[in-house]
């Protein structure tokens, strides 16, 4: 059962992931695997550095500013709109820390509200969290639904004349939903009002055209969904908007080699490029190439079948899983969390935590609905996802 590739390319693609050979890897939402050929393209850039001294490390930086390039033009952004960071929580803490939240408060002494959804990744929420404790805040909560009327209607009861920003989530961690992050961001531009929007389980997964969205921030990562190395992070910014931030970073990149001080163009200003392992973000020129060896077109249409089937086999046991995410595409991801009957929260953690261990699986617990996740990588096979219903079986025979 190929599912859109054929039998060379399901072999070709399988065979650059070793790690297929030796457990179960069902969770490129946590970290997708990178193909060989990317990895040999790191291993072949970190050498070129080493090899070839600065002269090298200049020409690898070059290469990490034409991937950047490239990523941008895949989002339909400018190439001064995106920055690279260490990873997708970086490019949050980055865009929290740079937002002028004195210059916002609504009056000396009192919080800005910020609408944020039940259901955002746990970095988000301590992130924010923070923010509130440190008194720069007040968190709002607003509810996360696959109906966009609900969540405007959610948005709509809960701002205030003290909200300014709403931070939401692309495709949701915990449960795999796609939210309209379209109609988020218009409805934040009625408002006068900041879009935040976490894209670390979209960028990948289907054609996102951020300028289209119309969002102000939008954070993500090249180690999911775009199978890349970890160190990757993405941070978008809306042109112009950056005039409204403050960086909480001054180094080469960041700032124009002159006095006084002044930031660089767009958002640059967040990108530190003085000693960097540049090679990993060159090396995201591979992830992309390996990728559109397949088709990115061709990757959505094989995760979204697998993921389709995945779904319908679940739905077949409904005595054995409650299913909590959107079946609809357009309304998901390929992530599926499902709810085990009889097994807790704490249960399923200590399932995953001991197939890591053992060596048979990697999966991963959602404590907050006391369920688990699987992804649907262009990698698996529907076989895998046999292998994982087994095991359970076995589990409970324990």
């Amino acid at each position: 059962m190929n599912m859109i590739f054929s039998d060379e390319e399901l072999l070709r693609a399988r065979a650059a992931v070793p790690a297929l050979t030796q457990r179960l890897e069902l969770n490129s939402g946590t970290k997708g695997l990178t193909a060989a050929p990317v990895a040999d393209a790191l291993m072949k850039l970190t050498w070129e550095v080493e090899q070839n001294g600065q002269t090298g490390y200049y020409a690898v930086q070059g290469k990490a500013r034409q991937a950047r390039h490239r990523i941008a033009r895949m989002l339909g952004v400018e190439e001064n709109e995106l920055a690279f960071t260490a990873n997708a929580t970086d490019s949050l803490n980055i865009a929290a820390l740079s937002l002028n939240w004195e210059g916002m408060r609504p009056a000396p002494g009192r919080p800005v509200d910020v609408l944020i959804s039940d259901h955002e990744y746990p970095t988000t929420n301590q992130v924010f969290h923070y923010l509130e404790q440190t008194g720069k805040v007040r968190l709002v909560r607003y509810v996360l639904s696959a109906d966009i009327t609900e969540i405007i209607a959610s948005l709509n009861a809960n701002v205030t004349d003290e909200s300014r920003i709403v931070v939401a989530s692309h495709v949701d961690c915990n449960t795999g939903l796609r939210t309209d992050v379209t109609a988020i961001s218009a409805w934040c531009r009625q408002q006068g009002m900041i879009s935040y929007i976490d894209g670390a389980q979209a960028i990948g997964q289907f054609p996102i055209d951020l300028h289209a969205i119309g969002c102000d921030l939008y954070i993500s990562n090249g180690h999911k969904w775009l199978y890349g190395p970890c160190g990757v992070g993405l941070l978008y910014v809306r042109k112009g908007f950056e005039e409204r931030m403050e960086p909480p970073k001054v180094g080469a990149g960041t700032v124009n080699f002159q006095f006084p001080v002044t930031f660089t163009e767009g958002a640059n200003r967040f990108e530190l490029s003085a000693t960097r392992p540049a090679q990993v973000y060159a090396a995201m020129d591979a992830a992309l190439d390996w990728l559109e060896s397949f088709g990115m077109e061709k990757i959505e249409q094989r995760q979204r079948a697998l993921t389709a089937w995945v779904k319908s086999r679940i739905q077949e046991m409904p005595e054995r899983f409650t299913l909590i995410c959107p079946v609809e595409w357009e309304k998901s991801s390929a992530i599926a969390t499902i709810q085990i009957m009889g097994w807790s929260g704490e249960r399923i953690a200590q399932f995953c935590s001991q197939s890591l261990s053992e060596g048979v699986g990697f999966f991963r617990p959602v404590p907050e609905f006391d369920g688990l996740r699987l992804s649907m990588a262009y990698y698996n096979i529907p076989d895998e996802y046999e292998q994982f219903f087994r095991l359970l079986e076995t589990a409970d025979k324990r």
